[in-house]
């Protein structure tokens, strides 16, 4: 299988051999342990997260839910136009959209997330040479997931000014955030297919209710793409207490009140699926599975939550 991956940020525009390329690729699937070396960088930097002037209408509120999300060094916002300015300075880690296409003879599928870059070196070549920290997985609607392709600076320019996440939310992120913090903290990233399931599972979904975004409930047809909303009746098989909020109804719960725990996500990337819950109170990841080849979320993936 041929694969071409394209690093969503300005600095990467030239060449990269093969061999880089798979070995980034297999580092943002792959359980890593970070020396001590690498998380006192870390710790030292001040973090970039990107976004573009099409988001600044959401931007103030995403600043508020990311910035008490995220507590492992000092944060700040900036236009993606502005990524030059911190490509290749020691002093700042970055948030970033990156992605890959996998090709084969019939298929062709693209993931995108997003990565926390910490910078290592510049190539005598002029390549910059950066450490990734996460992998959190986003949900394209069906015209982003076609943005893949072309050369890397259009792809970076329309998945910022054009591109759609149903998971790019206020809260969301902060509970993406969050988690990744968590495992920073240890000096670790999961690997990123692992199944999660706390062993008191049962007992947290049985004394809190779980929030689930509206916006994640898509249906997509396998052939030409074409995006629905999914019946709310979906979670009729859900052994707990649940509600279905809208993006404005999370903030109010998890950011103002902070009367909210538990927040359900749903992701399609490509043919892959990634069903997860977050415990905020815990700041971490409290139940995640994952289904290769299978488009849609279904009624026995919220049967099976339990």
């Amino acid at each position: 299988m041929q694969r071409k991956f394209f690093a969503l940020y300005l600095a990467i525009l030239c060449s990269v051999t093969s061999i880089a390329q798979y070995a980034d690729i297999r580092a943002a699937i792959s359980s890593q342990k970070f020396s001590d070396e690498v998380m006192a960088q870390l710790k030292a930097t001040t973090t970039v997260f990107f976004y573009s002037k099409q988001q600044k209408s959401e931007i103030d509120l995403i600043k508020q839910a990311v910035t008490d999300g995220w507590k492992l060094t000092p944060l700040v916002f900036d236009d993606i136009s502005k990524f030059d300015k911190y490509a290749s300075n020691p002093k700042y880690s970055y948030f970033i959209i990156e992605g890959f296409t996998k090709e084969s003879k019939y298929t062709s599928n693209t993931h995108y997330y997003i990565n926390l870059r910490l910078f290592k070196e510049v190539t005598k070549k002029g390549n910059i040479i950066s450490t990734g920290l996460c992998r959190i997985e986003l949900y394209p609607n069906t015209e982003t997931l076609n943005m893949g392709g072309g050369r890397s600076e259009e792809v970076v320019e329309n998945l910022y000014t054009k591109g759609a996440f149903y998971n790019w939310s206020p809260i969301l992120l902060k509970a993406q955030l969050e988690a990744v913090s968590s495992n920073l903290e240890k000096s670790f990233k999961p690997e990123h297919y692992t199944e999660i399931k706390d062993k008191d599972l049962s007992s947290i979904l049985s004394n809190d209710t779980l929030y689930v975004p509206k916006t994640l409930l898509m249906s997509f047809n396998a052939l030409s793409g074409k995006e629905k909303e999914k019946p709310e009746t979906i979670f009729d098989g859900y052994h707990y207490k649940y509600r279905l909020c809208t993006d404005e109804e999370l903030f109010d719960l998890f950011q103002i009140s902070k009367k909210g725990r538990l927040l359900f996500e749903y992701v399609k990337s490509s043919t892959d699926k990634f069903i997860t819950i977050y415990d905020l109170q815990q700041k971490k990841i409290i139940y995640r599975n994952y289904v290769p080849l299978s488009y849609n979320l279904k009624s026995k993936d919220i049967e099976s939550i339990k």
